[in-house]
């Protein structure tokens, strides 16, 4: 394999069909992942190189994950590879920030453990931000969109959940992130204790006790108890949900498919429906499906738009 396109992939820049014929190389040979984790150690190593000579105070290294064309299992390689290659900082580095980003295509999921051994499960359109290693007195991550987190407990070190506009503090617990766009904010906690603090509004934060959950309304954090925990199905691969207006399904699988949905049909406005489907099953085989109750039709407009009638 060419060490050109080996660095490319790393940088991002990689097409599909270049990440295809990578993902297809490493995994023929021990021979070849030993490769792979040296050239990785490399392009890291010149990165690094180069911040330091730029003497930025934080660098974000973006690593675009190849097409993920078997769902979940492709996605644990990919993870795995990204994981297992080490991040190499200079002792006079100390105070630069090296970032691992993951960035999860519409329709998937990755499922990841960090370094302190918190595990997280990232929904469709999600991009994550992590160090490869926690130093200092506290675990910083940044989240764009939805995950699940199941913190490991250390008393020493709070875990910080980044999502912009606001924060989450933790020590130890399990609890759901969405967070797709600044103003958009929602965390439910489902274990332990967390706090929420808006930082555009230091003053305003709120301690969350379990099967509650605290919501960004109208530039406020709202806490409310947690109804309906169907919702959170999504880290097991599932899109579940219990008497929920057409419209508002739409907004949810819009989220997972990163597809934009047209309602022409107005009798769908007062439609409520329950059900459960795999994710992976895709847009059109949910939609397909739904269609055996509710009466209307759909057609792909283009690659990104569905309209219903």
């Amino acid at each position: 394999m060419e060490q050109k396109l080996l660095h490319k992939m790393f940088g991002g820049q990689a097409t599909d069909k270049e990440l295809t014929v990578i993902r297809q190389w490493v995994s023929e040979s021990a021979e070849n992942r030993k490769l792979f984790y040296k050239e990785r150690t490399l392009f890291d190593a010149l990165q690094l190189n180069d911040l330091q000579t730029t003497k930025k105070q934080a660098r974000k290294r973006s690593v675009s994950l190849w097409k993920w064309t078997g769902g979940v299992a492709a996605a644990i390689m990919a993870l795995f590879l990204l994981y297992n290659v080490p991040v190499l900082l200079n002792k006079n580095t100390r105070q630069e920030i090296a970032l691992n980003t993951i960035k999860v295509p519409a329709g998937q999921r990755v499922e990841l453990t960090l370094a302190d051994g918190t595990h997280i499960w990232l929904n469709a359109r999600s991009e994550f931000s992590y160090p490869a290693s926690f130093n200092g007195d506290r675990r910083e991550v940044h989240l764009k969109g939805e995950a699940f987190f199941d913190v490991a407990k250390n008393k020493n070190k709070k875990f910080i959940v980044n999502t912009g506009r606001c924060e989450v503090e933790v020590l130890g617990t399990q609890f759901n992130v969405e967070a797709y766009s600044e103003n958009e904010f929602t965390t439910s906690l489902i274990r332990g204790s967390v706090k929420v603090t808006d930082k555009s509004q230091p003053n305003e934060s709120v301690v969350l006790e379990p099967n509650n959950a605290v919501r960004l309304s109208n530039g406020k954090l709202t806490v409310t108890p947690i109804t309906d925990f169907n919702p959170y199905t999504w880290k097991e691969g599932l899109i579940t949900f219990k008497d929920i207006k057409f419209k508002d399904l739409m907004k949810e699988l819009e989220k997972n498919y990163g597809i934009r949905i047209i309602i022409d049909n107005h009798k769908l406005d007062n439609y409520a429906c329950s059900g459960k489907f795999r994710i992976s099953d895709g847009i059109e085989e949910v939609l397909r499906a739904l269609q055996q109750d509710a009466h209307f039709t759909f057609e792909r407009e283009n690659k990104n738009e569905i309209r219903i009638q």
